[in-house]
């Protein structure tokens, strides 16, 4: 394993300069995540609700921290994903059709500004080979859940296409943003599963989608800005 010169070394500490590392920065968002997921767990509503609101914040945060390219236009569609997501967690999804409408429409817009990301900031012309199975996944997502949607059937498909498209484009990434695009799709799927079919008995749902959910969010910022600290490092070399 090679080190980097003195020179490289003062170029990267220069170009990352304000940044925290990220552990250090995303150490708040892991840690509020696991307690919500404790209060998940424990089924104590009122205190999973509360702790909620704080989770994409916290994220939000973290990205601007340790991100050594705050106004790249990878960050811009990072963080307005995140904040839609923030949206979509604080709207009360179960409480009617209208309230589940809006915060699908918070996380359908916040899954576009993923899969701009992938495409534009990242700059991912295609998914890989093996990310047809999502199609996969959307013809069968909508196929079970068809029968229970009713009225909602066109924006729930709609939704798992966006949702599907964002997950496949994510399969262009590095490992880690490959896995959160995935990890969102399984909780999204678990979401909408747990709330249309009666005959699903889901052990430990809320527990199970937001750690999903958080695992899929955290991994995807955790990615991007990862790809952006090796691209200032790179540059650093270039200098050194």
């Amino acid at each position: 394993m090679t080190s980097m010169s003195p020179n490289k070394t003062t170029a990267f500490a220069a170009a990352t300069a304000g940044q925290l590392k990220p552990l250090t920065a995303f150490a708040p968002f892991l840690a509020l995540s696991a307690l919500h997921l404790v209060f998940q767990f424990a089924h104590l509503s009122d205190a999973a609700n509360i702790s909620k609101w704080l989770l994409m914040p916290a994220l939000l945060l973290a990205v601007l921290a340790a991100s050594p390219a705050r106004r790249a236009t990878a960050t811009a569609l990072l963080l307005a994903a995140i904040t839609l997501s923030w949206l979509g967690d604080i709207t009360p999804l179960y409480a009617n059709d209208f309230f589940f409408v809006l915060g699908l429409s918070f996380f359908l817009l916040a899954h576009v500004a993923y899969l701009v990301l992938f495409m534009r900031g990242l700059g991912y012309s295609r998914p890989r080979a093996w990310a047809l199975v999502y199609l996969l996944w959307w013809l069968g997502f909508v196929a079970l859940l068809g029968p229970a949607l009713g009225s909602l059937l066109i924006p729930v498909a709609l939704y798992g296409l966006v949702l599907g498209a964002m997950a496949a484009w994510a399969s262009r990434g590095t490992a880690t943003i490959a896995a959160g695009g995935a990890l969102f799709l399984i909780s999204d799927t678990l979401l909408g599963s747990n709330k249309f079919l009666d005959t699903l008995d889901l052990w430990q749902s809320g527990f199970l989608i937001m750690a999903t959910y958080l695992a899929g969010q955290g991994l995807i910022a955790w990615g991007v800005v990862a790809l952006q600290r090796k691209a200032a490092r790179a540059g650093a070399g270039e200098q050194g």
